[in-house]
């Protein structure tokens, strides 16, 4: 695999709570701002047409939108004006009910659609759960979908990887995990953002994340966007609890130095495969 280097971006903001027209608009503000700054990919966070906190099925589905709605549309309209690539969050209202989705749009106008496939608390009873990876080449790569809490399943991470994605891109909504002592380390950093890190360096394909921020209800939302190299390093970010900010960065896609030593070379596939399981059963 040959290798090459793009500009990617990824946007932390304060989506409002229900005002879907306020929130496109925003939306298409920053796709500007990126394709400014000369970005080939950016990823905005999740739910990012709607907010985050709904009480109910219905409110939430008050503020979804469908796959063939005008939000896509006016989306696929401005990623063809700048011939960029987009991924980006929001409540998607399907036949069978609401996902927790993120859309990829080319700059051709295609539309691909991933679902969530670990819902984290109250968004069980919002939302169906998703029922397969997506993986989606576009001409910024062949892009690998996550959506928050997706990060924390590595399962997923490395099938991506297995599936010869060339980067992770995860909108995000990240909030204070009541398992811990506190949301953010000595050092303002989130666990999503270590683990984000983690996820990079494990599989040797960049990863970027776009979070908000601001509050709804009693979450608070954590910032730490950021874009991972594929080494682990910290291509830009993380960006700061309460910024707002558009994160950019050139990160190279395929084999780095020392591919040699890469982890892929090293897996046990017919360990994990067949030996742990025959031991835990």
């Amino acid at each position: 695999m040959s290798s090459k280097t793009i500009r990617v971006a990824a946007a932390q903001y304060a989506p409002a709570l229900g005002d879907t027209q306020a929130n496109l608009a925003a939306s298409l503000d920053w796709i500007d701002r990126a394709a400014a700054a000369r970005a080939e990919l950016l990823v905005l966070p999740e739910c990012c047409l709607s907010g985050y906190v709904f009480a109910d099925t219905e409110a939430a589905a008050q503020h979804a939108t469908s796959i063939d709605g005008p939000a896509i549309a006016a989306w696929r309209a401005r990623a063809a004006q700048h011939g960029l690539t987009l991924v980006a969050g929001l409540i998607e209202a399907a036949d069978d009910g609401l996902y927790d989705s993120a859309v990829v749009i080319a700059p051709d106008g295609e539309v691909s659609t991933y679902r969530k496939l670990h819902l984290w608390n109250s968004e069980r009873s919002l939302y169906r759960p998703g029922n397969r990876a997506v993986v989606v080449d576009t001409p910024a790569g062949r892009i690998g979908l996550m959506i928050c809490y997706d990060l924390w399943f590595p399962e997923l991470s490395r099938a991506l990887a297995l599936a010869g994605v060339q980067l992770i891109a995860c909108p995000a909504n990240w909030a204070g995990n009541p398992r811990m002592k506190a949301p953010l380390d000595p050092y303002g950093q989130a666990m999503g953002f270590h683990v984000a890190r983690t996820t990079a360096c494990m599989n040797e394909i960049p990863v970027i994340v776009a979070d908000r921020v601001g509050q709804e209800a009693d979450l608070t939302f954590l910032g730490n966007s950021c874009i991972i190299a594929g080494t682990g390093d910290v291509a830009a970010g993380p960006a700061p609890v309460g910024t707002t900010d558009l994160l950019v960065a050139d990160i190279l896609l395929g084999p780095s130095r020392g591919a040699g030593q890469s982890h892929t070379a090293s897996r046990r596939s017919d360990i994990y495969a067949i030996q742990i399981l025959e031991d835990l059963s």
